[in-house]
């Protein structure tokens, strides 16, 4: 016998609101059922290279798919699949999740970045040691407290440079510091604030930072989804969809690079050129 200790106890997310039939149902079922959705907590992107990241169910976290092609066909009460999109068909056999304890179920997944065998950082946003170190921050994120979940557009994340261009093959969501104001969520990128006029609308980010020009797109979630609790704490309330600002209107870095100087002698070599071949 046990007696818990339940001053340590935390709200358990997993499965919180999606009903009996998410409590009874076989994960293939579900996963069949909110295909035209969204099957979170379960989930049917392979998990690949480059990775393809997303938010947990309540954007606490940056999780991965962990379904994975393995080496045999998996028993037959642990085939999920009867298709999975780019998987040759026949193949869905040997497709699962990672775990075996959750029946090969493909679950969002917390993860942890590292660097050979070192670890580096975790998921998980409410942690402001997993923020990226700045030179591979691709994408601007912040994490800390007040921090949350976003996915990105479908454009991977770009930066660029006077001299050279990075595309960042892993992107897919990151987490951000938010805000619930004036009956709309912002999220801040950068030292910018985005204001979002509706569920669904993609912030277009160009920021120059320490040189580089960094570009991608963060997706806005309805805006009752991170703040109807604080702003019914306020006696607030978020506001109804309306059309976004024009794109001008957001920020909107731009790159300058100037024209390398010449020097005294590359200018007296080219105006000889030039004078002999006027002479001709």
């Amino acid at each position: 016998w046990y007696r818990a200790d339940y001053s340590h106890a935390a709200p358990l997310d997993w499965g919180k609101g999606l009903g009996c039939t998410f409590a009874k149902a076989s994960c293939k079922q579900w996963i069949n059922q909110q295909r035209r959705k969204n099957p979170a907590p379960f989930c049917e992107r392979v998990k690949g290279d480059p990775l393809r990241t997303e938010c947990s169910p309540r954007r606490n976290a940056v999780v991965l798919c962990n379904l994975v092609k393995h080496e045999t066909i998996l028993p037959r009460q642990y085939q999920h699949f009867d298709v999975l999109p780019n998987v040759p068909a026949g193949e869905e056999a040997r497709y699962g999740g990672s775990v075996s304890l959750a029946d090969y179920c493909p679950y969002l997944q917390e993860f942890t970045w590292k660097h050979k065998t070192v670890l580096v950082r975790g998921s998980r946003c409410s942690y402001e040691e997993n923020t990226p170190k700045t030179d591979v921050n691709f994408a601007l994120e912040n994490y800390g407290p007040h921090s949350k979940c976003f996915d990105h557009s479908d454009r991977v994340w770009e930066q660029k440079s006077c001299r050279q261009i990075r595309e960042w093959q892993h992107w897919g969501s990151g987490c951000y510091k938010y805000k619930c104001e004036n009956g709309r969520l912002h999220i801040v990128v950068g030292n910018y604030s985005y204001t979002c006029f509706h569920a669904g609308q993609v912030l277009q980010v160009r920021i120059i930072k320490r040189g580089w020009l960094h570009k991608g797109g963060v997706v806005c979630p309805p805006c009752r989804e991170l703040c109807a609790e604080e702003f019914a704490s306020r006696n607030e309330y978020c506001k109804g969809g309306e059309e976004a600002l024009p794109p001008n209107l957001y920020p909107n870095d731009v790159l300058t690079c100037g024209v390398p100087a010449l020097s005294a002698s590359a200018i007296l070599l080219a105006a000889a050129i030039l004078y002999n071949l006027l002479r001709d």
